[in-house]
C-alpha cells in the first residue's frame, strides 16, 4: 500500500500508529524517528536549557546525554534497591539542596517506578517538570495508569532491543495539548509557520507500518 501510494512519510500509517498508541496509553501520541527526537522536543518545549535537571544513576546513556545536549545542567540522583529506579528521597534532596527544576524519571526493566505516585505528587506541589523515560515500559500499567501519565510527558523507544520494536523509532505521549502540537512541528523542521526551532525527526511510513 505504501509503495502503491508513493507516500513514504507523513501518511496514514504514521497517523494509525499514533492513534493505536494513544488508545492503549490513553494519552495523545506523536511518533518520532527516535527516542532522542521526542526527548529533545520535551527539553525544548519546557525550556530546560540552562536549568538543573535530575537524572537517575541507573539508566542508559541516552537519558543524561539528552539533558546535556539540551543545554541543561545534569544532576545525578540515587536509585532504590528494590525497583532500581529513582528514589523519592533523592528527588526531595535534589530539589532542596541543588534547586533542580525538572526530573527525568526512568522506568527500568519493564515495570513502573515503585515511588512514581509520591514523586509525581511532589513535583506537582513544587512546580517541577516531570518527564518519564518509558523506553523499557511498553505495556506496563499501575492502577489503570500507563507510563507517561504521571508526569508532563513520557517518551517511548522502539529500538531493536525493545519490547515493541520497529528497528528505530520513538513516541511522545502527554496530557498537554500544547506539547502535542509543538511536537508535531518539532519533528518536521517547524513546518509550516517555522515558529519552532526544529530539525528532522519524522518517522517513515514503513517504520510506522511495523509499529
Amino acid at each position: 500500500d505504501i509503495f502503491s501510494t508513493n507516500q513514504w512519510c507523513e501518511g496514514k500509517y504514521t497517523q494509525l500508529f499514533e492513534e493505536e498508541w494513544a488508545n492503549i496509553n490513553q494519552l495523545e501520541a506523536v511518533a518520532f524517528s527516535s527516542w532522542s527526537g521526542a526527548a529533545m522536543a520535551c527539553m525544548q518545549y519546557f525550556g530546560l536549557e540552562g536549568k538543573k535537571v535530575l537524572c537517575p544513576t541507573n539508566t542508559f546513556m541516552a537519558t543524561p546525554q539528552i539533558i546535556v545536549n539540551g543545554g541543561a545542567e545534569l544532576v545525578f540522583g540515587d536509585c532504590n534497591r528494590d525497583d532500581l529506579c529513582l528514589s523519592y528521597d533523592t528527588v526531595i534532596n535534589a530539589h532542596k539542596q541543588q534547586n533542580i527544576e525538572a526530573v527525568w524519571l526512568v522506568h527500568i526493566g519493564g515495570h513502573i517506578a515503585f515511588e512514581i505516585d509520591k514523586i509525581a505528587n511532589y513535583c506537582k506541589r513544587n512546580n517541577l517538570i516531570l518527564l518519564e523515560d518509558c523506553a523499557h515500559a511498553h505495556g506496563a500499567s499501575w492502577n489503570g495508569k500507563t507510563p507517561g501519565s504521571w508526569g508532563d510527558a513520557g517518551v517511548y523507544s522502539f529500538y531493536a532491543t525493545k519490547t515493541i520494536s520497529t528497528g528505530e523509532g520513538g513516541m511522545l505521549v502527554s496530557r498537554h495539548k500544547a506539547l502535542y502540537d509543538f511536537a508535531r512541528k518539532y519533528r518536521n523542521y517547524g513546518k509550516f509557520d517555522y515558529d519552532v526551532r526544529a530539525l528532522n525527526y519524522r518517522m517513515s511510513e514503513f517504520t510506522a507500518a511495523l509499529g
